[in-house]
């Protein structure tokens, strides 16, 4: 990233008539002159900071101290297990720190963006120097600032002073209501019109959008780019690792319960158990909830809690909800969590989403078929696959087990929590010791003698 360092100058000028109706130049001043480090985005980079962030879980070291940049949401108060068992410190000193915590939304604080106008350095010296003459009250202390300012630069090696909307009509020789200020800076260009118009001098009409960076934060950018930066969600995980509430299917049904409810005590809630959630292993049901509860987590007044602002931070979620169904795809994709389990969960929940043809950019239809309505009209079955199918689909054979079914009533629960039960296995019978077919037939044929031999003795009067 290249930082170009060069003028900024905002002057203001009271331009009136006289009583004969000639345009005159009053007072003039200076409300702002100062050095600008601008940054050079030419190749518009996704991030402007191209600060490398460390992403892989982070290992804490005892004793180590934590310089959180500005705009990280990291709530400080979970990190008091760290600070028990590590004796880990944060610190606003960035010389002492052994871990700097950082995150895009941090990294472009620390830049400002704006609009400017650019203008030749000599344009804008010779009207300066014309308004100094023209005008009838332009105090010495704002001139002497705009000499003092422009003193520190190789005239020929600067190529624009940043100027405002207003500095831009006034260094303008072709603007006509500015009465005889435009004939001056010609003159002082040794240039006419005409030759104005072909000239380098001839400045851009619209205005130009630029990034820039104050002196203490390019200390701040420069001195953080020799540390070890760990993105802020790194830490999070380890804030948020194996004693955070991990959100399974009843804790996820419990949840949407609560936001259905018509108390909003329930709805704050069951945001702060999202917020206190492993975020990475709830990451399926997390998204589901804010895909189906955004009204009501958008109208709490939780949503501005440090801990739900750094849920929210963590999955990349601003302050407007999308609605739609891609948001939580895309989320699942970004994490590596988007498994056939996810997606057989997704599946059930948008059922009749999909059935009525909703659009979506990652699941889209493979093949067509007869409406069932029609089938008992027509000989034969029909299916029609889609251009841009094309099946790559493996499958592997799986050993049909015998399912043995609980006496216990079975639970209500939704068609999404059903179909994704369905594709989940059972860690009680996962490892069950496969018999020989010899012994599971030498057991059904006891089973059967027995039962037999059992009802013949039973006395049924």
């Amino acid at each position: 990233m290249n930082i170009e360092k060069i003028p900024y100058v905002d002057i203001t000028a009271s331009i009136t008539k006289d009583e004969y109706g000639k345009i005159i130049i009053e007072d003039v001043s200076c409300d702002n002159a100062e050095i600008l480090n601008i940054v050079d985005n030419k190749h518009n980079t996704n991030t402007l900071h191209n600060l490398n962030f460390n992403s892989s879980k982070w290992t804490p070291q005892v004793k180590d101290k934590i310089y959180f940049m500005k705009g990280c949401t990291v709530p400080r108060v979970k990190l008091k297990d760290l600070s028990v068992k590590y004796k880990i410190r944060t610190t606003t000193d960035l010389s002492a720190a052994t871990v700097v915590v950082g995150s895009n939304r941090a990294g472009e604080k620390l830049f400002r963006s704006g609009w400017m106008h650019l203008i030749h350095p000599k344009v804008f010296l010779a009207t300066v120097e014309s308004l100094k003459e023209v005008s009838h009250d332009f105090d010495g202390y704002y001139s002497t600032q705009i000499d003092d300012l422009m003193k520190g630069f190789d005239l020929n090696e600067l190529q624009y002073v940043g100027v405002d909307w207003h500095t831009a009509n006034l260094c303008n020789p072709r603007n006509q209501s500015n009465g005889e200020l435009p004939k001056k800076i010609l003159e002082k260009l040794n240039l006419t019109q005409e030759q104005y118009k072909s000239s380098e001098y001839a400045a851009r009409r619209n205005s130009n959008h630029v990034y820039t960076i104050t002196d203490d934060n390019l200390k701040v950018y420069e001195e953080v780019q020799s540390k070890n930066i760990i993105e802020q969600n790194a830490l999070l995980e380890v804030v948020n690792g194996d004693d955070a509430v991990l959100i399974d299917l009843d804790t996820y049904q419990n949840l949407r319960n609560m936001f259905k409810s018509s108390d909003s005590d329930n709805h704050v809630m069951a945001m702060e158990i999202m917020a206190n959630a492993n975020y990475l292993e709830s990451l399926l049901f997390l998204e589901m909830l804010f895909f189906h509860h955004s009204s009501q987590i958008d109208c709490s007044r939780t949503k501005n809690h440090v801990n739900f602002k750094s849920l929210k931070n963590y999955l990349g979620r601003d302050a407007y909800t999308n609605g739609h169904i891609d948001s939580v795809i895309e989320s699942l994709l970004s994490f590596r969590k988007l498994d056939q389990n996810a997606l057989a969960f997704i599946m059930a929940d948008q059922k009749e989403y999909f059935n009525n043809n909703g659009y979506s950019n990652y699941i889209q239809p493979t093949s067509y078929g007869i409406n069932p309505e029609y089938q008992p009209q027509l000989d034969y079955q029909w299916v029609h696959k889609t251009e841009a199918f094309v099946d790559k689909t493996i499958v592997t054979a799986v050993e049909e087990k015998e399912v043995v079914e609980d006496s216990v009533d079975k639970v209500a629960i939704s068609e999404a929590v059903e179909e994704f039960s369905a594709h989940v296995a059972d860690p009680e019978t996962e490892e069950v010791e496969v018999e020989t077919e010899e012994e599971v037939t030498e057991e059904v044929l006891i089973a059967k003698k027995e039962e037999v031999k059992n009802e013949e003795e039973f006395d049924w009067f």
